[in-house]
């Protein structure tokens, strides 16, 4: 009875997005594999229908466009991306191929049941981390406060355009393995019995392997763990009191990276690899302005409603202290280490998707806003007023949302003249294409992208 409108709202977010989505029908209007999910996905048909992990049966010319791989010097090809997602993926791969092998279908991989089978586990996965987040706020906050949360992030942000419409990116799979993890984590600070330990192993592991940045999210525990409110000589009892679980964490950690691990040794002789080639960090000139602010993917332009969950930040000594550090730091960290990327707009994209991942982190401050602002104590004028704000906010999200998937806001090369010309409007002008930033704009951290 006490989660009641939380359980309601979720449900309703959860029939939106579905209603969406078949609406839609994404696999049917553009290539699902494509771009970075070709590399992602590419380990799946490699390994269970062509047996291939060296992946020459993309010499056929039937897989032209399809499958890429990056060529060494050696002759031998690797996959750009890490094959983390590709764990995540695997259960609706199988569903997907084993409903083409019943039906007679074209069982390549390739086909269209595959590409909506990746089209509905983005949306699983969004639905599940949803469900996973209002859990965890449900341990520190009111149920209404976590209803709006949960709408907020559901349909207020560019988690929602990566659930329902590039729902095989994969920033929402992270988003529910972080909510998922910091679950198991709370219930392991508390009880580290052998099971829970190889699970949060297991987990901590694949969040990595999905995007090797997501360490973040692992420093983010540790944090937890060193601020909590208990004497220094309690912490370190409970580190010494794991012993040999120790072994069971990282080893299970490590486990999820074997076959990524074989993979490399097969394909370029060393077990560890970058596969970024000639795609370095600048950690000497990141790109943080022009990150959070700037008109061509700028994370608070094109999702302004995060502002209120940066400013929950500074609020959450009053309402769940230990959280305060952990969410700062990290945060902090993350905006760092994102916007030093060469291409710190992260190409086609609606708004900074990189930053998705961490809405569960973000998540608890946006909560402590919640709270602090429509506690009964304050006055009527605020809470009307940030009530009206919030609310056009997330029309504002769905509506670019809806502007993007009509490329109406621009994939990757969005000025200031273009947004404004297109603010609140269904069609692009005629100049549109002279309003748009130069193409290869932002190819070296010199030039300014803020125009």
């Amino acid at each position: 009875m006490k989660r009641r409108i939380s359980l309601i709202l979720w449900i309703v977010v959860a029939l939106v997005a579905v209603k969406l989505t078949l609406n839609l029908h994404p696999w049917n209007r553009k290539a699902i594999v494509d771009h970075d999910v070709v590399f992602y996905y590419g380990y799946l048909p490699a390994t269970f229908i062509y047996h291939d992990w060296s992946f020459k049966f993309a010499d056929n010319p039937s897989f032209s466009g399809k499958v890429w791989s990056l060529p060494l010097a050696d002759g031998n090809r690797v996959q750009k991306m890490t094959m983390g997602l590709a764990f995540l993926y695997a259960p609706f791969f199988f569903m997907a191929h084993a409903y083409t092998l019943l039906t007679g279908g074209v069982a390549d991989g390739y086909s269209v049941t595959y590409q909506g089978a990746l089209v509905w586990a983005g949306l699983f996965y969004y639905i599940l981390g949803l469900f996973l987040v209002r859990k965890i706020l449900s341990c520190w906050f009111e149920d209404w406060v976590v209803a709006c949360v949960i709408v907020i992030l559901g349909l207020g942000t560019n988690l929602f355009n990566y659930a329902t419409w590039d729902g095989a990116m994969s920033h929402g799979y992270s988003f529910c393995l972080f909510a998922g993890t910091l679950l198991v984590f709370q219930k392991w600070i508390t009880g580290t019995n052998w099971w829970l330990t190889i699970l949060l192993g297991l987990c901590a592991g694949l969040i990595v392997l999905i995007r090797p940045t997501n360490i973040l999210f692992v420093i983010f525990l540790a944090l937890l763990f060193w601020f909590q409110e208990i004497p220094f000589s309690e912490k370190l009892r409970f580190l010494r009191a794991l012993r040999w679980k120790w072994v069971l964490l990282v080893g299970s950690g490590l486990l999820v990276w074997l076959p990524q691990l074989a993979y490399w040794k097969m394909n370029t002789g060393h077990w560890f690899f970058y596969s970024y080639i000639g795609e370095p960090f600048f950690f000497s000139r990141p790109q943080i302005l022009n990150g959070l602010f700037s008109y061509r993917k700028g994370w608070l332009v094109y999702t302004p409603v995060m502002i209120f969950s940066l400013v929950g930040i500074c609020l959450l000594r009053n309402r769940v202290k230990t959280f305060f550090w952990p969410v700062l730091i990290t945060i902090g960290l993350a905006i760092y280490v994102i916007y030093s990327w060469w291409c710190w707009w992260y190409g086609g994209s609606f708004g900074s998707r990189a930053m998705i991942e961490f809405y569960v982190v973000l998540s608890i401050p946006l909560a402590a806003f919640i709270h602090t602002v429509f506690q009964k104590k304050r006055n009527w004028l605020l809470k009307s007023l940030t009530s009206v704000i919030l609310v056009f906010l997330v029309w504002l999200n769905l509506f670019q949302t809806t502007q993007y998937r009509g490329q109406v806001i621009h994939f990757d090369s969005m000025s200031k003249k273009a947004y404004w010309s297109v603010f609140l409007k269904n069609k692009k002008p005629e100049n549109y294409q002279e309003l748009l930033i130069p193409a290869d704009a932002g190819e070296t951290l010199q030039r300014s992208t803020k125009n």
